[in-house]
């Protein structure tokens, strides 16, 4: 069962890294990285901050905290995993389309890619800005986890991930983000708390 999901799944980022094209490989390799993305990043926060105000400082603490817990929960798995990229698979590597900058310097990332990082941090980071934009707009908010799944997307298409890799990543990210928000909810009662006790006293 388990070698017929591998095939699978090697077969599966064949054909999405085979779909490359001049222009995709430039746009694709700028996508996964945060600086692409950080404008727009930046104008969300900003929206946020408008509704938020004096509880933005706790809403960028868990925010940040997510990425902690998602960034070094797949980084650990990483390493128990040692499951080598497609990039760094001797046997398939030859197949792949991998990004070569000016320089000739090929792309490849880190040995192993099981889970990715940049899944799991996306879709923890995702999970919490769906959260945390309801009362700023509730129907735009769907919109963070479109970009979590490109912004993953592009780790499969450079050939540096499979896709298992990216759908345990997001699972990952999901969970982390899922933990984090309960730790929210846990220091936001505690907040409420002792306001109502210094109002009272």
């Amino acid at each position: 069962m388990l070698e017929r999901l591998l095939e699978a799944d090697q077969a599966l980022l064949l054909l999405l890294n085979g779909w490359h094209r001049p222009f995709l490989d430039m746009l694709m390799y700028w996508m996964t990285t945060i600086w692409f993305w950080t404008p727009i990043l930046l104008l969300v926060l900003w929206f946020m901050w408008k509704y938020y105000k004096k509880r933005m400082g706790l809403v960028l603490a868990f925010l940040a905290l997510s990425i902690v817990f998602s960034d070094q929960l797949s980084g650990f798995i990483k390493d128990k995993a040692e499951r080598f990229r497609p990039s760094h698979n001797t046997e398939i590597n030859h197949q792949l389309h991998l990004h070569v900058s000016k320089d000739g310097e090929v792309y490849k990332g880190g040995s192993y890619g099981f889970v990715s990082s940049h899944a799991a941090n996306s879709f923890s980071l995702a999970l919490l800005l769906f959260y945390f934009f309801k009362p700023v707009h509730k129907n735009i908010r769907w919109l963070f986890f479109l970009w979590a799944i490109l912004f993953s997307f592009t780790r499969i298409y450079l050939g540096v991930h499979y896709p298992g890799d990216v759908i345990c990543g997001a699972l990952v990210g999901l969970g982390c983000g899922s933990f984090t928000l309960w730790l929210y909810s846990l220091a936001r009662k505690n907040i409420t708390s002792q306001k109502q006790t210094q109002d009272g006293g």
